[in-house]
């Protein structure tokens, strides 16, 4: 089965800018990818890369110019297998996230993300659906999927809804990841917890940092 996963290849993870370098945002950017492609692979399912510039990456790569829904829907419409499509920036998915979406007897699966976003959808018919992101997306893709009577599942998950967009969500990286862009993240920044909300800075501040004193256990 086919796991699509859009990335942006040029100045990734722009709303990071207030803390990370460009170099920095595209470094997290593609450890990110890493880890969800190898999440991916370790279920059994086919990458495909859909880049928007050429990109040198060990999957299928298809690079296309056009908007997101259009790109994907291009793809959708050529597919009559089940499709899975999953954002690069959802870093804490796991084997056995992804394993539970599988076994939906559903039409259709959906992660929702954080402030009304859809992290990642599975698609047992292609042919019958289209994707609408931007936006309240998670709603619009509820109303595509009743507009063609799709049964459809919620997937509740706090892995699968940690996407990272702004500064702020890259606590939830920082404290729960396991893959190589939070051990990325570790060794460039730190966690303040001195007052207030916790936050990740970079280490020229002077913060009292938290340390994750657990390890997770490994997954297969």
């Amino acid at each position: 089965m086919k796991a699509v996963v859009p990335f942006k290849v040029v100045n990734a993870k722009s709303r990071l800018a207030t803390l990370l370098t460009v170099e920095e945002r595209a470094r997290l950017a593609r450890l990110m990818l890493d880890d969800i492609i190898g999440v991916l692979r370790q279920c059994g399912l086919n990458v495909v890369l859909l880049a928007t510039a050429p990109f040198t990456y060990d999957a299928e790569v298809v690079v296309s110019d056009k908007d997101l829904n259009s790109a994907l829907n291009e793809l959708l419409k050529a597919e009559v297998e089940p499709v899975m499509i999953v954002m690069a920036d959802v870093p804490l998915i796991t084997p056995d996230n992804v394993r539970d979406i599988l076994k939906s007897p559903s039409d259709l699966v959906i992660a929702p993300g954080r402030g009304g976003g859809t992290n990642i959808q599975y698609i047992k018919d292609p042919q019958r659906y289209h994707v609408d992101y931007y936006g309240a997306s998670f709603l619009d893709h509820l109303r595509i999927a009743e507009d063609n009577g799709l049964t459809v599942e919620v997937f509740d998950s706090f892995n699968a809804s940690s996407d990272i967009d702004e500064a702020q969500d890259l606590v939830e990286l920082y404290i729960h990841g396991r893959g190589r862009a939070a051990e990325y993240l570790r060794s460039i920044a730190a966690l303040d917890i001195s007052k207030g909300r916790v936050r990740v800075v970079k280490d020229d501040y002077k913060v009292q940092e938290a340390r994750v004193p657990w390890k997770y256990a490994a997954t297969e």
